[in-house]
């Protein structure tokens, strides 16, 4: 007699197989995006105006490539190990700091980067990768005025804007996909901080939140799970 399926596992299963299928599929419109606006970029006639549409058009197209790493990493099954390796956090800290200065940069706001520690890992860099990838999307797009500043600790990656800011209500519930304190808020994806937070659960890197209403935010992730220990 076949064994019992449970309803749970097949539902979880499902939904990991809907989520590779469908970020595989994203893949190929999104390169097209993104080779079409690096060639239009080269364009020494384009105006300033078509120059910044474009900028949009390439953080937007970044942004949602990082998004679609992220759900493929979750998407593995929880009994198949990600791949792991020894990596300087400092290369992963300073590859992402660059990558969303521009963006940066286009609003008025700098980038602040101190590296107070060069600690290595065992583990995951491209989980990492994604992880502070969101966090930083995140500050950007909740921040019109100040600084984002991003700083290496022996323990910790720390990310801490002066954004808009939340209150323990928002704080509570942060990490549910697709919330949003206020209508009034900067439309997003709204999977930042639930995909980097599930992401450190899955490799034992909790992610932490201070926040006060309009003084800013600060996103923590401390370092428990390396494979070494």
């Amino acid at each position: 007699m076949p064994k019992a399926i449970d309803p749970q596992v097949a539902a979880r299963e499902r939904e990991r197989e809907f989520t590779r299928d469908a970020s595989h599929e994203l893949r190929t419109p999104l390169t097209v995006i993104r080779v079409a606006s690096d060639l239009i970029g080269h364009d020494e006639g384009l105006s300033e105006r078509s120059r910044r549409s474009l900028a949009r058009i390439q953080h937007a197209v970044a942004g949602m490539e990082a998004l679609i790493d992220a759900l493929l990493l979750l998407a593995r099954d929880h009994e198949v190990p990600l791949a792991t390796e020894d990596f300087p956090v400092r290369e992963v800290v300073e590859h992402e700091a660059e990558r969303i200065r521009p963006q940066l940069a286009a609003k008025g706001i700098a980038l602040v980067l101190q590296v107070q520690a060069e600690p290595e890992l065992h583990a995951s860099h491209r989980v990492l990768q994604v992880m502070l990838g969101n966090l930083l999307s995140n500050a950007a797009r909740f921040t019109d005025a100040g600084e984002v500043r991003l700083r290496l600790l022996e323990d910790r990656i720390e990310v801490e804007d002066t954004g808009i800011g939340m209150d323990e209500v928002a704080i509570a519930r942060a990490f549910d996909p697709f919330f949003r304190a206020s209508p009034g808020q900067p439309a997003g994806p709204g999977l930042g901080l639930s995909v980097a937070h599930r992401l450190g659960q899955r490799c034992g890197w909790p992610l932490l939140l201070a926040s006060e209403p309009g003084k800013g935010t600060r996103a923590t992730i401390l370092f428990k799970g390396d494979d070494r220990d």
